[in-house]
């Protein structure tokens, strides 16, 4: 029985010792947190290499069934993808009739990590501040419109980040070009996407 205890004590001891190597590394924050273990750490990573993505990006929804554009992909590069998170309609223009997010995803390790999104997230002396870098126009019946930011996220994901945009401007619905009982498809265009990029600091 003492033996048995002894072996009990000591695979306890083992496994104590292996969870906080693990913990220093950086593997358990990886795993229960994600990406933002690697964002927040500003002592040991730095974000000076991220950048404003060149190019326009786009994709086509359905006004007739929104439900059908959820996973529509706007960007995906192998690393990086940006998919339709939701689309929705509050039925009255005065609040923002068709609304549409948009869901980032990116990669992440212990040596880094990626995300390009809509959104800026950057380190500064105040902390950790995020901005809207994208912009995006609506084609919908031969016009053209410039749609209005709706907001966007911190990294509330454990891969990423999400961001959202009024599809129509509220002058769209005032002269009458738009409704709320849209049935047709719009095209969004989407540009000035932001590439977040966090990689370790040198220890020089």
């Amino acid at each position: 029985m003492a033996k048995r205890g002894r072996l009990f004590v000591l695979l306890a001891a083992t496994l104590v010792a292996a969870w906080l190597v693990l913990w220093q590394v950086g593997y358990i924050a990886l795993w229960t947190v994600g990406m933002a273990s690697i964002v927040n750490n500003t002592q040991d990573f730095t974000d000076e290499n991220s950048h404003i993505v060149a190019g326009e990006y786009s994709v086509l929804i359905d006004l007739s069934d929104l439900k059908s554009n959820i996973g529509k992909e706007l960007l995906n590069d192998g690393s990086h993808q940006i998919i339709v998170g939701s689309v929705d309609n509050t039925g009255s223009r005065s609040t923002g009739g068709y609304r549409i997010g948009f869901r980032s995803k990116g990669a992440y390790s212990l040596s880094g990590a990626s995300l390009i999104s809509g959104a800026q997230h950057d380190h500064s002396d105040n902390g950790f501040t995020t901005t809207m870098s994208a912009k995006m126009i609506a084609e919908y019946n031969g016009n053209s419109y410039e749609c209005s930011v709706m907001g966007y996220g911190g990294i509330n994901f454990k891969d990423g980040d999400d961001f959202y945009f009024y599809i129509f401007p509220s002058e769209a619905y005032d002269s009458k070009k738009v409704t709320t009982e849209e049935t047709g498809v719009v095209q969004l265009t989407v540009s000035n996407l932001y590439e977040n990029r966090w990689t370790r600091q040198s220890s020089s």
